[in-house]
């Protein structure tokens, strides 16, 4: 591996073979006074399509390097001068093109009047990636990360919370670009947390380059941050008011920067305080007996996140920043359970299992980050990062168990238990990525060296006359470390219409798991693992013209079981029910190809195909009991023989009119999910699902905007042997700009058919369930928010923000 990583570092450091041009110039006014920071954007002379966006120094100068030869013109513009525009450059390779200064008629209208109102377009369709702008949706405000995910093209959260993309839920969830360690159940407490005024962005890439970490068959995740860029002292305040089924729910956040030439500091906060309602009811049929659990719980929390950062700006070239935040949170819940219990076929309850579960709940999430970025005109660019995260959690389960007569309410069993939980996640990773010119293309070289390690205590207790009495053979710790080390190559290169994209990664993982404290020790109780595998990626595209893109792509990726899924001890759902990880547990690795069509940049169609091997997913199974014992379940995870997906997926976002505003998606996929494991115990499971989502914006006379949105899916495959129905949801929202357009006033009503219920229904291994669940979906928000800063450069920052996030997209 040390090997591979040095090879890697030796060609990203070998100097561009190949010469490339540059474009140069500065912006001037006709009294010849430089204009600072004007727009300049790069366009090729046969069809005026954009090449690449920049913005001009605070001399007025602006550079485009890394050219390949053509014809091109550049367009500049700047708050208060009319718009300029080049004649046509000619470049050879390797010339140097330095241009006269531009001249820009300064416009009769002073720079007090101008108001410049760019909104990015909600959802964007771009070759590598989907991006939808959470700050371009009006309802956005005032929910959580995971209901804008359930609200994201091709993106479905199923019962468990787990993130299914396109059918497949092996997705990776980054964080500004950085995975998070956490497994699918604290992630979606995160996720819970991370409010939609803390987040900038959410990209969806299904076919990631060699750059990204292997892990994830579905693809990627990355939930962009909010970082202010503007110029000056800016910030933004927010307050909403939710209002569900029971109860309110409040929050709020603060964003501060201050940028100058030389430096930028940047902070958030938000917080959120709720009580949260939401049910779910287990029906099943075991040996003879029925079982027919409802229960509702209660959850109490106040939430806290922040984030503190700075960047240097060094010269010209070099960036240095530093990144820190945090996220608090402490709940307090309560669940009322009632499982009536009886014998079939006459349906007769004979008992009544009364479990007032209640709870409580700490949970610190930090990370400080490390970075350095280096950017010349000729096209080389290097970053470092370097994070050191961690991840505190403690919780408390009083879980009594009180079996009565159903008639006369007459106890006739008692089983109290407690139930103490630890988790220590300590994360560290060093990464470097470097690009170059080379051989009339860029190539691409990096590498990543990663260490997580996770403590997980689970004390046990029997609850005897008030007194909680340790229970030993209940009682475990469980150890878990993961190093993986990386390091990938890749090269892209343009010809005539032909672009070609070749990449490979390679990642050595060892794993260890140790079950410590468990009084019988078994096989499970500690599994070591260590192996190397290569990750290959390819893309072909082809610009037939210009209206018409096809590309095919390639890729190679592995899912690797998390901690919560390895720890091989039983922990208790409830008396008759109980989970437990798989010590056993192997990756499982998906080859997945992808064939896709745009047209005129907005309509895009994509067909692909995945197979997964050793296709992991949760199993609900019963357990062999004993003569006059009652019959329980569990939940586990397993390894299936493979899934295969096909899928066909559209996506365009178009105008019917300049006031009305509409993006569609719509996916199909086609999912089989086939494995044996004995014992008369099979699963040949396969749907054909269908998915819409459909958002529209209309502008209003009068500073007044409406959006209406929606989704839909139809019965699909969920945990490998559930069978759901079909699942949709909608949100209305309506917008009014105030205090000169400085502060908004929006009202969302999310779910008002309070459609968001799911229901699926398991036949296996002797075991039917028919399960079913919600929360309050249907809610009516109220949020008030007022941004802040300094008003005579107010245009101009918001012309360079969006420029540079133009830059972003396009590189």
């Amino acid at each position: 591996m040390k090997k591979l990583l040095l090879f890697l570092l030796f060609i990203a450091a070998t100097p561009a073979f190949a010469q490339t041009a540059v474009i140069s110039g500065t912006a001037v006014s006709a009294s010849g006074q430089v204009i600072p920071f004007a727009t300049a954007a790069l366009r090729l002379a046969t069809d005026s399509s954009l090449v690449k966006a920049a913005v001009a120094g605070a001399d007025g100068a602006f550079v485009f390097a890394g050219l390949r030869t053509g014809s091109y013109q550049i367009g500049l513009t700047g708050v208060g001068y009319a718009a300029w525009t080049s004649k046509i450059v000619t470049l050879t390779d390797g010339q140097t093109a330095v241009l006269p200064p531009a001249v820009l008629t300064e416009t009769a209208q002073s720079l007090a009047e101008v108001s410049v109102k760019a909104t990015k377009p909600l959802v964007e369709v771009l070759p590598d990636k989907l991006v939808l702008n959470v700050q371009s949706s009006i309802t956005a405000l005032g929910s959580s990360a995971i209901e804008l995910l359930q609200k994201a093209p091709g993106v479905l959260i199923d019962p468990n919370d787990n993130i299914i993309l396109q059918g497949k839920n092996g997705v990776r969830v980054f964080i500004d670009g950085k995975p998070s360690p956490l497994g699918p159940a604290d992630l979606a407490i995160y996720l819970r947390t991370l409010q939609a005024t803390d987040i900038d962005a959410i990209e969806i890439i299904t076919q990631p380059s060699a750059r990204f970490d292997a892990q994830g068959n579905a693809g990627i995740i990355n939930i962009r941050l909010k970082k202010n860029k503007n110029f000056g002292t800016n910030g933004s305040a927010t307050l909403g008011l939710a209002m569900g089924k029971y109860y309110p729910k409040y929050n709020g956040s603060v964003s501060l920067n201050n940028r100058t030439k030389k430096t930028n500091l940047f902070a958030t906060y938000s917080q959120r305080n709720a009580r949260d309602w939401s049910f779910i009811n287990l029906y099943r049929e075991q040996s003879g007996q029925f079982f027919d659990q409802r229960s509702e719980t209660t959850t109490w929390s106040a939430a806290h996140n922040a984030r503190l950062g700075a960047d240097w700006f060094l010269n010209r070239f070099s960036t240095l920043g530093v990144l820190l935040d945090g996220t608090f949170r402490d709940a307090t819940g309560s669940t009322l359970g009632r499982t009536p219990i009886g014998t079939l076929p006459d349906r007769t309850a004979t008992q009544l299992l009364i479990a007032n579960n209640s709870n409580t709940s700490n949970r610190v999430n930090g990370n400080a980050n490390l970075n350095y970025r280096f950017a010349d005109t000729s096209g080389h660019e290097l970053t470092v990062d370097a994070d050191l995260g961690s991840f505190r959690s403690t919780g408390s389960n009083y879980q009594p168990n009180r079996y009565v007569n159903p008639e006369t309410n007459a106890l006739l069993l008692e089983r109290n238990y407690r139930m103490n939980t630890a988790t220590d996640i300590t994360l560290r990773t060093l990464k470097a990525d470097y690009s170059q010119p080379l051989w009339g293309g860029k190539l691409s070289a990096g590498f990543k060296l990663s260490s997580v390690q996770t403590d997980n205590a689970f004390d046990f207790y029997d609850v005897q006359n008030g007194q909680d009495v340790l229970n030993r053979n209940q009682t475990n710790r469980f150890v878990y470390t993961e190093n993986v080390n990386a390091g990938y190559g890749s090269f892209e290169k343009t010809k005539g219409k032909w672009q070609t994209q070749i990449g490979l990664r390679l990642e050595h993982t060892h794993s260890d798991g140790q079950l410590i404290g468990a009084i019988e020790q078994t096989a499970d109780s500690r599994v070591t693992r260590r192996y190397l595998n290569a990750f290959p990626s390819a893309g072909l595209t082809w610009n037939r013209n210009e209206s018409n893109t096809f590309s095919l792509n390639y890729s190679r990726r592995i899912d690797r079981p998390t901690y919560e899924s390895l720890n091989p001890f039983e922990s208790k759902l409830d008396e008759l029910t109980y989970q437990k990880g798989n010590a056993f547990l192997r990756p499982q690795y998906t080859n997945t190809w992808q064939l896709s069509h745009t047209y005129k940049y907005k309509l895009t169609t994509s067909l692909s195909y995945s197979d997964t091997q050793d296709y992991f997913t949760s199993i609900t199974d019963t357990v062999a009991t004993a003569p006059g014992e009652r019959p329980r379940n569990f939940i586990t995870t397993r390894n299936l023989a493979s899934q295969q997906v096909v899928s066909l997926a559209v996506s365009y976002p178009f105008n019917i009119a300049k006031w009305w505003n509409v993006y569609l998606n719509v996916s199909a996929y086609h999912s089989a999910n086939r494995a044996n494991f004995g014992d008369g115990k099979t699963i040949g499971l396969a749907a054909n699902v269908l998915s819409l989502y459909a958002q529209q914006t209309i502008t209003l006379p009068g500073a007044w905007r409406l959006e209406v949105s929606g989704y839909y899916t139809s019965p699909s495959i969920w945990g490998g042997t559930f069978q759901n129905r079909r699942y949709w949801g909608s949100t209305v929202g309506l917008q009014r700009k105030v205090l000169r357009e400085r502060g908004s006033v929006v009202l969302t009503v999310s779910d008002p058919f309070n459609s968001q219920r799911w229901r699926g229904i398991s036949q296996f291994g002797g075991l039917y369930m028919d399960a079913s669940g919600g929360y309050e979906s249907r809610q009516v928000r109220l949020n008030v928010t007022y941004n802040f800063g300094s008003k005579q450069i107010k245009a101009a920052r918001q012309r360079k923000t969006g420029l540079e996030d133009e830059k972003n997209r396009i590189n």
